[in-house]
């Protein structure tokens, strides 16, 4: 239960935050998920699904140890708060229209190719990571 009520923490104030600027409110969010600990990958993937659903374009980058959250194949554990696996939030914010990249460099050194990875999945190069990270009106949040 204590991790859930976290998520939710995390969500109300974040929502807050947003709501204090108004109309000049930051309206897009970078995740940047590099652990491969699954209590922090499910709570950057679910406050990333929750602010795509709250109106926010949401862009998750994939990277360093949490490259297995992306992978078409391989077991994953439910994240109880949201009763889903990371593939499983990942094809949810993707439906919703968020974007999910992948560090190239990451998957280069792991191997890993388009096809390994769910649908909807980019594999990015830095060019794409600056310009995502670096767009007007974007807050940062790192898991």
């Amino acid at each position: 239960m204590k991790p859930f009520r976290l998520v939710v923490a995390a969500f109300l104030m974040a929502v807050i935050s947003l709501n204090l600027y108004g109309a000049d409110a930051p309206k897009k969010l970078f995740v940047s998920v590099t652990s491969n600990a699954h209590k922090e990958v499910g709570m950057g993937l679910s406050i990333a699904y929750a602010m795509q659903d709250a109106g926010v374009q949401t862009t998750v980058l994939i990277g360093a140890d949490a490259l297995n959250v992306v992978k078409v194949q391989g077991g994953q554990n439910i994240f109880g708060p949201m009763n889903k696996t990371p593939r499983e939030i990942i094809q949810g914010l993707i439906k919703k229209g968020g974007t999910v990249m992948v560090c190239g460099m990451c998957a280069k050194f792991d191997d890993l190719m388009k096809h390994d990875v769910i649908e909807g999945v980019k594999i990015v190069n830095g060019t794409d990571v600056y310009k995502a990270l670096f767009a007007p009106d974007t807050r940062t949040l790192s898991f």
